[in-house]
């Protein structure tokens, strides 16, 4: 297969849904590569707004569509993807007439997951480990999951990841990679897409049962962005807090910093980059990194269980230099 450069003009890097989506479609594709034995693909972004993403990868935009459209299907055996827990508290099976697929079950159900996942693949444990701890809990006693958990009340995360798996067509696919974003369709939406931002935090009443609408290929596509920003426990002044991966520490009312950048690059280096805190960077140490932009968007959450919603990103300047005195 011969490689191509092809840019993306529906995933803009400035959004937090686009720049998730390009990043789960690499690792989409770096998957289908290291199967078929094919150089790792690489990804970068345009270096002037819009912010589109630009791939190096083997094979023309049908092909890469037709492996989106393939790998959703082959996902439903997806060890990471299958969480359920029943009233008990025990894993079990996601078609379990008791089962809840969120992430938040209790501990030991949640060791017991991260094993499996970890047995299961690579992949499995990469994108499992950016879901879910088993060491920190929230005030229930439960697991605590990632920051971009966005959901509460009567919805649930992996129900909705799975609807979005079973959803997703050749149309959807083209509308997330191409545009334009209609954000029209009935399946569901994770809430990352900061251009239809409604600020649930400010809601005066539960936005639980409201219908928003999605743009399913481009959540689906971000759900495996999770992989690259693993959560971790820190010590926290009473007990251990979780943090995710370029997130603030805490729940309510943080931010989310994302780079980008203009050399092209394969998840490896990409994985290695997010570890760095982008924000304290000069602007040498940016151009060092072939990083042009930094962006920041709030996370607001709901009081009424913690519906999430990510403000309009804002540029984040370079720091200034360090002087020696």
């Amino acid at each position: 297969m011969t490689e191509h450069v092809i840019d993306l003009p529906g995933l803009d890097g400035q959004n937090p849904l686009g720049f998730l989506a390009g990043l789960g479609l690499l690792r989409v594709l770096d998957d289908h590569a290291s199967r078929k034995s094919l150089a790792r693909p690489r990804l970068a972004f345009a270096e002037i707004p819009p912010f589109v993403v630009r791939l190096s990868t083997h094979g023309t935009l049908a092909q890469i569509k037709e492996i989106v459209l393939a790998d959703a299907a082959e996902q439903a055996n997806s060890v990471a993807l299958r969480l359920a827990y029943d009233e008990g508290g025990e894993l079990c099976g996601p078609d379990a007439v008791d089962a809840t697929r969120d992430l938040k079950p209790p501990p030991p159900a949640a060791r017991r997951f991260l094993m499996l996942a970890g047995a299961a693949s690579r992949r499995d444990a990469d994108l499992a480990a950016g879901m879910i701890s088993d060491v920190v809990q929230d005030n229930n006693g439960a697991s605590k999951p990632t920051s971009f958990h966005f959901t509460a009340g009567q919805q649930a995360f992996l129900e909705m990841i799975e609807a979005l798996r079973v959803g997703v067509d050749e149309a959807a696919i083209d509308e997330a990679l191409v545009g334009p974003w209609r954000n029209t369709s009935k399946l569901p939406s994770l809430g990352w897409d900061s251009s239809v931002a409604r600020l649930y935090a400010l809601r005066a009443s539960d936005p639980s049962g409201e219908k928003r609408g999605s743009v399913p290929a481009s959540n689906w596509l971000a759900v495996h962005a999770l992989a690259l920003f693993p959560v971790m426990p820190e010590r926290g002044r009473e007990r251990p807090v979780l943090r995710t991966t370029n997130v603030g520490l805490g729940w309510k009312n943080v931010a989310y910093t994302w780079p980008l950048w203009t050399e092209l690059a394969d998840s490896r280096v990409i994985a290695a980059v997010l570890r760095l805190d982008s924000a304290r960077w000069t602007q040498r140490e940016r151009l060092a990194l072939g990083i042009s932009t930094v962006f920041r968007s709030r996370i607001l959450r709901s009081d009424q269980g913690g519906y999430g919603s990510f403000t309009p990103p804002e540029v984040v300047p370079p720091k200034r230099m360090r002087t020696s005195t």
